[in-house]
């Protein structure tokens, strides 16, 4: 098993966005995207292991955010904007390649997003062979 925690504000996967250039359209990641996935990836590197894993996969992803200071102490569930997948679909992807071959391997997953005293992004893999 793979698990470690990143100190990072969780990022969102922004839309691809299309630019017509003359005939043609050019579809591109947004900058922001590609930050944070380079920033996650630079982090992360140091706990992943020799040769992607292979074969079917369990993840399970928590994020959390700074709890703003005008909320109740009794909110501890993140419940606002940006959703849930969307985060899923940014670090999914940036571990391509380093932590497993392809995110396709992945048959359970199991996302979570709260509160806490830090923003971070906690990150368990597990081999189901």
């Amino acid at each position: 098993m793979i698990s470690f925690s990143v100190n990072l504000e969780p990022v969102p996967k922004g839309r691809p966005r299309y630019v017509v250039r003359g005939t043609f359209a050019v579809v591109y990641t947004p900058k922001e995207t590609k930050q944070a996935q380079e920033l996650f990836i630079s982090k992360a590197k140091a706990f992943c292991p020799k040769e992607p894993l292979t074969g079917a996969l369990k993840v399970t992803l928590n994020f959390f955010k700074v709890k703003p200071k005008s909320y109740s102490k009794k909110i501890i569930n993140w419940t606002k904007k940006p959703d849930l997948d969307n985060f899923a679909k940014l670090y999914l992807d940036a571990m391509n390649k380093i932590f497993y071959e392809d995110d396709s391997q992945i048959v359970t997953l199991i996302l979570n997003k709260s509160y806490s005293d830090v923003a971070k992004i906690e990150v368990f893999i597990e081999s189901l062979i």
